[in-house]
């Protein structure tokens, strides 16, 4: 798939195509199948990233798409996927329905932007434990990705080597019984007089404390900014640290978040835009684009559509940005703002 219309569109400077050794670029997309609760591959140092460009069109995806699935439900590693050819959303999310696709799937061009170019599909790469590219290609990974496993013994915890009085708690914590691996982690550190197992016992209460915090926090900031998939995610993520203070008022928010219409509303904006982006990359694919008055034509339509778009669901965060796209198309074609949207002096 092309990204060409997106990536003129945003003019966003390029990275160099990482590379084994480089420490891992974030990606940041904006849309997603799938959204994933963290932002940065900082925060799942001490686990395995597995990243893979793919698409419907390219046979050995497709055929892999089950292999993917059982890779991420391995303890310890994280699948993420960026989709690069150019189809239609409904197509995208019919195979995703019917293979049972759980997780994230970025559907916009940032992967691109960060460097990691795909010219042939499946592409792969994999972030050790270290935060670091370990293999970037397309096949051969088997390999690496079993080495860079070995080294995750405690999933999650972001730390590996555990004195052996905390490993009960390291334990209770990869079981996701947060509330009994704080408790478990504050007798040994109230307890001990030995510094290791102190300072083992206060990274297991900092790491709880750390992602509640950072659930808290980004679901609050996604509420306000109106970025519904992700505050549901996050609120959904935080309720499984049941029993502890941090976490007493997921349950409750994330209800009111689903029941509420204006976050519907949100919701399906935001797919519809997003739908709406991606058939305007498949009409993308048969413009020539050495065609000035073919270019010209195609972004008047895309300029008219969003401005349409943000006309018809104002209100929501997607009208927001599809007036942003809109503005950029104005910026290509060379032409002025509406008065009404100019800032008044």
């Amino acid at each position: 798939m092309t990204r060409l219309l997106l990536i003129a569109l945003l003019c966003a400077p390029l990275c160099a195509q990482v590379k084994v050794g480089d420490k891992a670029p974030d990606i940041a997309p904006l849309n997603w199948i799938n959204t994933p609760v963290f932002q940065s591959f900082d925060e799942l140092e001490g686990d395995v990233v597995f990243l893979k460009a793919w698409g419907i069109n390219c046979t050995t995806s497709m055929k892999e798409l089950a292999d993917v699935n059982k890779l991420a439900e391995t303890p310890g590693l994280h699948v993420v996927t960026f989709y690069a050819q150019a189809h239609k959303l409904e197509q995208i999310e019919e195979v995703v329905r019917a293979n049972n696709i759980r997780y994230p799937i970025s559907l916009d061009e940032r992967a691109w932007v960060a460097g990691y170019e795909s010219p042939e599909l499946p592409r792969v790469w994999i972030i050790g434990t270290d935060g670091k590219i370990k293999f970037a290609g397309s096949e051969g990974y088997a390999d690496v990705l079993k080495t860079e496993l070995a080294k995750v013994k405690y999933p999650g915890l972001g730390k590996n080597d555990i004195a052996k009085n905390l490993h009960p708690a390291a334990k209770l914590f990869v079981e996701g019984k947060y509330k009994e691996a704080y408790a478990a982690a504050e007798n040994v550190f109230d307890d001990t007089d030995d510094e290791t197992e102190e300072n083992d016992a206060d990274h297991i209460m900092k790491r709880i404390d750390g992602i509640m915090n950072t659930l808290s926090v980004r679901a609050e900031t996604a509420e306000a900014s109106r970025n519904y998939e992700l505050a549901i995610r996050c609120w959904t993520e935080l309720a499984r640290f049941k029993g502890l203070d941090t976490a007493a008022e997921a349950p409750q928010r994330l209800k009111k978040l689903t029941d509420s219409a204006e976050v519907k509303k949100g919701l399906a904006a935001r797919r519809a835009l997003t739908s709406l982006m991606l058939a305007l990359d498949v009409e993308f694919q048969a413009i020539d684009d050495s065609e000035p008055a073919a270019v010209k034509t195609f972004r008047e339509k895309c300029l008219a559509a969003y401005v349409d778009f943000a006309a018809k669901n104002k209100g929501t965060a997607a009208a927001d940005q599809a007036g942003d796209l809109a503005k950029a198309f104005r910026g290509l074609l060379g032409l002025p703002e509406p008065e009404e949207t100019k800032p008044k002096d």
